[in-house]
């Protein structure tokens, strides 16, 4: 039996479909922030699917060629243990990859666009694959652009 959760049953497709452009942008945007849980994960890949408008102008969307490196950067085999041994530290994985997305994107990375939550959410979907679960935010280490980010820890009786 499949349970599902308040939130998830509340968003459909359907009810994407007939949202306002307006409306699609908050539920958007407020998702992309909610990285606390894999529904809001979910409802984000419903409206990207839906091919239907979502995003501001000046802010980064799934379309994006700079949305498309993060995702790229995020999900490397490569940086996968960065991204676990930054969980096992307690220290946010987003603080183990932002220098290379910020070396790749330059200015293109940053907080005015979107560009450091939509990281996030790409880190957050990854762990949440590993069986990760988020924990509390934390700063990020000087320098960084993200100002702070998630936690993530092995959900418990995953090995």
């Amino acid at each position: 039996m499949t349970v599902k959760t308040k939130m998830a049953t509340l968003v459909t497709p359907e009810k994407i479909a007939a949202m306002s452009t307006e409306d699609r942008t908050t539920l958007y945007a407020n998702c992309m922030r909610t990285v606390d849980n894999e529904d809001a994960i979910s409802i984000v890949e419903m409206i990207v699917d839906s091919g239907l408008p979502y995003a501001r102008k000046k802010e980064i969307s799934h379309a994006d060629p700079e949305m498309r490196m993060i995702e790229l950067i995020v999900n490397a085999p490569a940086n996968e243990a960065a991204l676990l041994e930054a969980a096992a530290n307690g220290t946010p994985p987003l603080a183990a990859i932002e220098p290379l997305i910020v070396k790749k994107l330059k200015g293109q990375y940053n907080g005015q666009n979107g560009a450091t939550i939509a990281a996030g959410y790409l880190v957050a979907k990854r762990l949440y694959a590993l069986d990760f679960e988020k924990g509390p935010s934390r700063p990020m280490p000087a320098g960084s652009v993200a100002k702070s980010a998630a936690t993530f820890r092995k959900k418990p009786g995953y090995a």
